[in-house]
């Protein structure tokens, strides 16, 4: 029950950028209340950390299971250790270095699986530096790239202007084989997440518009970035999609492909 209302409020937690911008900013940018309580019937709260040892200590009958799972949410959201050891008896933070705090969020992938695709070109001031990569150019790039084979859809994302556009895979063990797959394809080539945080941080500026294997005549290979879809990227996906999908642990659904079969 716990997990469960994890992932239900790890999806509440990031489907409005002004909403995970007011927990992780601290209350700074916005009044706190417990979502689990329900804001007529919670306090108000100065900080995020305040509100987190409400829900770790909060016992409200009915409700301990969805307080313990935004506690996890909200920890996961911050950066901080979300595994508290059953004999805690005062909750207080503890910031994880910052891999491992990755490797927290990047468990909570969205699903069905999908891959989201940024074109760095339409970032540009100038739009006669803009390289357009349509949906259908993009999809004959990956049929071309050996990524034909696992069906996939393909959309807009948001902003519905060709910068950001998404491929959707099936919600099977295989659809996330194959989105894991043209992730680490989009990482082994500098193209994955890290690489176009680093861009946006030099104001759109690449270190290298060629990496090793990929041809710079064609702008699907220089101006594409892509890596898997997680909780924080609920945003950059269009509204129906967002309603549609779930969140779930990738190491969970991992755990279920490879546990043995039991025999009758």
């Amino acid at each position: 029950m716990v997990h469960k209302s994890f992932l239900k409020f790890s999806k509440k937690l990031n489907e409005h950028p002004s909403v995970r911008r007011r927990y992780k900013e601290q209350g700074q940018a916005g009044s706190l209340f417990c979502i689990v309580c329900g804001r007529s019937n919670s306090k108000e709260f100065m900080d995020t950390q305040r509100l987190v040892t409400h829900a770790y200590m909060s016992h409200k009958f009915g409700l301990r299971a969805d307080h313990l799972g935004l506690h996890k949410a909200i920890c996961v959201l911050l950066g901080w250790n979300s595994i508290v050891p059953p004999d805690t008896i005062t909750w207080v933070p503890h910031v994880l270095p910052g891999d491992e705090a990755l490797t927290q969020k990047e468990d909570l992938i969205l699903w069905p699986p999908l891959v989201i695709i940024h074109n760095i070109s339409i970032s540009n001031s100038d739009p006669e530096e803009w390289k357009l990569v349509t949906i259908e150019a993009l999809g004959a790039f990956l049929r071309g790239k050996g990524f034909g084979g696992g069906k996939f859809k393909m959309c807009l994302g948001k902003p519905a202007d060709h910068s950001v556009m998404v491929v959707k895979f099936l919600g099977t063990f295989s659809g996330l084989e194959d989105a894991v797959k043209l992730h680490k394809y989009y990482a082994g080539n500098n193209h994955g997440r890290a690489d176009l945080e680093k861009i946006n941080y030099n104001n759109g500026k690449s270190s290298s518009s060629t990496e090793a294997g990929m041809q710079p005549d064609k702008p699907e290979e220089v101006v594409l970035y892509g890596y898997m879809g997680i909780a924080e990227d609920l945003d950059k996906l269009d509204f129906d999609s967002k309603r549609r999908c779930l969140i779930q642990s990738k190491q969970e659904i991992r755990e279920l492909a490879d546990a043995p079969v039991k025999p009758d």
